[in-house]
């Protein structure tokens, strides 16, 4: 957790830093964020599938945070070197291995801002 906060504050600091106008570029609102769990071997899912992780939901503390998107299992995108995952509630594309982002979160929203 705290190679996290460290990372994120990090990230913040660079973002101050950068200055872009966010007005000018394809915006992206998060549904949710989540965390991705290990598991035991040997854990089984409903149907009797071994399963190696799950996702937890999870908040981010607000601020204004550069990232590299990419893609992740199903509708996940992957906030790159974080283990940490969102959802959009529309169509973000694809990201590929790498999609420069701005990511804004307040109390209550979260938004990305593509810079590519």
């Amino acid at each position: 957790m705290k190679k996290i906060i460290l990372l994120l504050t990090f990230i913040i600091i660079s973002t101050i830093s950068y200055g872009q106008n966010l007005e000018d570029l394809d915006s992206y609102t998060v549904d949710e964020f989540y965390k991705k769990v290990e598991l035991d071997d040997g854990t089984l899912d409903e149907d009797g599938d071994e399963i190696e992780y799950v996702y937890v939901k999870t908040k981010l503390d607000k601020g204004d945070y550069k990232i590299d998107l990419t893609d992740g299992d199903g509708d996940l995108y992957e906030i790159k070197d974080t283990g940490i995952y969102v959802t959009f509630n529309g169509y973000f594309g694809y990201a590929g291995y790498s999609t420069e982002c701005i990511m804004k979160v307040d109390y209550y929203s979260a938004t990305v801002y593509k810079l590519e």
